[in-house]
């Protein structure tokens, strides 16, 4: 008989990096690509009055049965270093990680690839309408609440 289903979820904030200032989205916005359509939206929302948000709402779940397996579920286009690193630090013959649960907000960078830079450390999040890249320590903060959700029978230290 298979282990009884258990179902835990959390809701975190993610932060933003330091947000653009109003001079540098106006720099931007001269631009003819789709960083200067960005910039100019920002701005608009800007002159309503509307102040850009410095959180992204983010909910991890995880489900176990029993003793037999733990799922954890990101929202998100999280990056390869989540599950490696969960796979080291929880039982990998027991765990089955899920990307893409529930929403998707934008890429989910690890420490890794946010101090690469580049598209999935920051460049594509104009795409996803952030006015940000995601900051440092996200993945630290992630990790944090998994390792709260997730029963301490399934970690390998």
């Amino acid at each position: 008989m298979p282990g009884k289903l258990a179902c835990r979820t959390r809701q975190i904030e993610l932060l933003f990096d330091k947000l653009p200032t109003r001079e540098e989205w106006e720099i931007r916005a001269k631009e003819t690509n789709y960083a200067g359509s960005h910039a100019r939206l920002n701005l608009a929302r800007l002159d309503r009055g509307e102040k850009l948000p410095t959180k992204l709402p983010y909910r991890i779940q995880t489900w176990n049965f029993g003793n037999d397996l733990l799922m954890v579920f990101l929202p998100g286009e999280v990056v390869v270093d989540f599950s490696l690193r969960l796979k080291r630090e929880f039982d990998p013959a027991r765990l089955w990680v899920n990307a893409y649960a529930n929403d998707v907000p934008c890429y989910i960078p690890s420490r890794r690839i946010w101090q690469e830079g580049g598209y999935e450390g920051g460049g594509a999040m104009i795409y996803y309408d952030r006015p940000a890249r995601l900051a440092e320590g996200t993945e630290e903060m992630i990790m944090a609440a998994v390792h709260q959700l997730a029963p301490r029978k399934f970690r390998v230290r």
